[in-house]
């Protein structure tokens, strides 16, 4: 299951950019560099998610508990981002294929549908909440005007795949950095400089495990829908250096900005703080930015998940078609002002992709480990029914059980343990089985 290492074309077809291997291995001639997937990686984890999670450290912890917890939190996600990130470079399958390894032909059809409908809805939910800021802000233009205006965008980029994600970030990710060190100098210059977030107690204390935990559970998801970028990969330790960046340098840094801010100015919600600190034109377009590289990022996995799942249903559309009625799904949702419930898609989508996540890692790094991503679709099974269930009951657990850090967490865990004993278990039966077999027909 290794690749090897290959020089990447300097050209591409549109076809090639268009489809992005949406249903065979990366081979090696298309893999990234180093950079790419640096860029890349970063641009993903920038997100709105780390302003609201900065805010809820930086307003329930010190300033030594939230700098911890925010290390901590990215570090963990890293060794998961690792793991999943390696499968997809090994197999050079997306996701989606490689949960048709191993949840069956059918039973990835599931996964897919239910991976792909709940991103759409989720960042339909996104561009309604943040139609209505801007509003507020322009009141000259509405908010459908902005979703629409979005999705044109995000669809702009998505639609090219790997490489659409890669030029889009390649310009927003300086911006974005700029803008945030720009933010920083402009709090430490404010009387008090960085003493006052040093010497910061917060009001309602939340504990460090619970910053760990909002860490962790903000980005899970993420890193258990890695490989779709990582197969791109030419090297394991590009792997690594990506996904540490991505946390570390995208995540973590932004995330550790929120939380300074949020303890010198003393609230929450960074557009307010950044408009206290006369920022607000920098905040409007950092958040562009950022919900422009949560979203697309996004789109592009739904758009893999659609296209395996109308694969193996022998619906022959493709990427492309796929990108394009998922962002209809993403703007009927938000149209639908469904933004009051934004937070219970984060939760549905914090229950479900963990447990995946784990049941990937189990797969791969326990019961399958040395074969190729052709190999292994050509011998996928119609459906793995001890890796569906493990998943249900992975998740099931994690809602009703308190026992690590947070859901997320469990789900993964819980997610792991109880496919690699099931995958085992059923390995047996199955050896069993066929000697039996083998033993009346001799």
């Amino acid at each position: 299951m290794t690749t090897s290492r290959a020089v990447p074309p300097e050209r591409t077809s549109l076809a090639d950019d268009l489809n992005d291997h949406a249903l065979e291995p990366v081979p090696p001639e298309r893999r990234k560099s180093l950079l790419q997937m640096i860029i890349v990686q970063i641009g993903w984890n920038i997100s709105v998610s780390s302003f609201l999670v900065g805010g809820v450290v930086g307003g329930g912890t010190s300033f030594g508990e939230g700098m911890a917890a925010i290390a901590v939190g990215n570090l963990v996600l890293v060794v998961v981002a690792t793991l999943v990130g390696l499968v997809g470079h090994r197999t050079g399958l997306t996701s989606y294929l490689a949960a048709r390894v191993v949840f069956g032909r059918q039973g990835a059809v599931v996964v897919s549908l239910l991976l792909g409908v709940l991103a759409m809805g989720f960042i339909g939910v996104l561009m309604d909440t943040w139609g209505g800021a801007v509003n507020k802000l322009l009141p000259a233009i509405p908010s459908w005007a902005f979703v629409l205006a979005f999705a044109l965008a995000i669809t702009s980029t998505a639609i090219f795949g790997f490489k659409g994600l890669a030029k889009f970030s390649a310009i927003a990710v300086p911006i974005e950095i700029g803008i945030a060190l720009v933010a920083l100098f402009v709090i430490g210059s404010r009387e008090g400089g960085f003493g006052d977030v040093v010497a910061h107690v917060p009001a309602v204390p939340i504990g460090f495990a619970a910053a760990v935990g909002a860490v962790i559970a903000t980005w899970i998801t993420g890193a258990a829908l890695v490989s779709d970028v990582s197969r791109f990969a030419i090297r394991p330790r590009d792997v690594l250096i990506s996904s540490f960046c991505g946390f570390i340098v995208g995540a973590g840094v932004f995330e550790t900005i929120a939380t300074v801010s949020a303890m010198k100015v003393g609230n929450s919600n960074f557009v307010l703080v950044m408009q206290g600190l006369g920022l607000l034109a920098p905040a409007a377009v950092m958040l562009v930015l950022a919900l422009w590289n949560t979203a697309d990022n996004n789109l592009y996995s739904a758009s893999l998940a659609f296209t395996n799942a109308s694969n193996t249903l022998r619906l022959r559309v493709g990427k492309p078609v796929w990108t394009v009625v998922s962002i209809v799904i993403a703007v009927c949702v938000a149209f639908a002002g469904l933004a009051a419930q934004f937070l219970t898609f984060l939760q549905i989508v914090g229950l479900v992709a963990p447990p995946f996540a784990g049941v990937m890692i189990a797969h791969f790094w326990v019961l399958a480990r040395n074969r190729s991503g052709s190999d292994l679709l050509a011998s996928a099974p119609k459906v793995r029914v001890e890796a569906l269930v493990a998943w249900v009951v992975a998740a099931v657990l994690s809602k009703y059980t308190d026992v690590l850090l947070t859901d997320a967490i469990e789900g993964l865990v819980y997610g792991f343990a109880c496919y690699a004993v099931l995958g085992l278990l059923a390995g047996r039966l199955g050896a069993r089985t066929r000697e039996v077999v083998e033993g009346e027909a001799s």
